[in-house]
């Protein structure tokens, strides 16, 4: 049931902006350089909530991320254990859980960004029309989006979790076209609430 996840929709843009030009191997792509576009623009303007506190996830290993789904929050999301995430160029540390539901196969990572949700935005891609949305989960705010042009392989939701610190929700569906756009939101959304229940109860 496994394959390989945990490479983030940032790889996945760059191997998107590759495909429109000439091949190359995965392993070459690196993340793209930031560069002013519209999201960019919006991004100081997001209007999140004040956060309620900060999330203790500065500096957090793999083995640490792995923890923040409990057994019945695993089982909600259909996932098994975690492992770390690998490494796709940015370094950030993080745990991804491989699920499956009906004929759905997906990872959902979580990733430590030590930067602050708004500068982090400005090196992310402009999420589609159809999913972009800003919310919050339990008081803390969130921005969530998909890659055009790889809609179909899966949704991000960015937590403003502490003093530039970002948690990273990855949702990539290994299996295109068994989840539509919306499910796949949604179960990133789901994860993301997941983790902030368990960090809140951590900290």
């Amino acid at each position: 049931m496994r394959a390989r996840h945990g490479y983030g929709l940032i790889a996945l843009a760059a191997a998107v902006a590759t495909l429109s030009g000439c091949t190359g191997n995965r392993s070459d792509v690196d993340p793209p350089s930031p560069q002013p576009t519209t999201t960019t623009a919006e991004s100081s303007s997001l209007n999140l909530p004040q956060r309620p506190k900060d999330l203790a996830i500065a500096g957090k290993q793999d083995a640490d991320i792995c923890t923040w789904l409990t057994s019945e929050q695993k089982k909600a999301l259909k996932v098994g254990s975690g492992r770390p995430v690998i490494k796709d160029g940015n370094n950030y540390n993080g745990c991804d859980f491989a699920g499956e539901d009906g004929p759905a196969l997906y990872g959902i990572a979580f990733r430590v960004v030590p930067e602050g949700i708004e500068d982090f935005l400005k090196k992310v891609v402009d999420p589609s029309a159809e999913t972009a949305a800003t919310y919050d989960i339990q008081g803390f705010g969130a921005v969530q989006g998909q890659i055009p042009g790889a809609e179909s392989l899966g949704c991000a939701v960015y937590v403003d979790a502490a003093e530039g610190q970002t948690l990273y929700v990855d949702m990539a569906l290994d299996a295109p076209g068994t989840m539509n756009n919306q499910q796949m939101c949604e179960k990133a959304k789901q994860a993301a609430d997941a983790a902030v229940t368990t960090l809140q109860s951590q900290s």
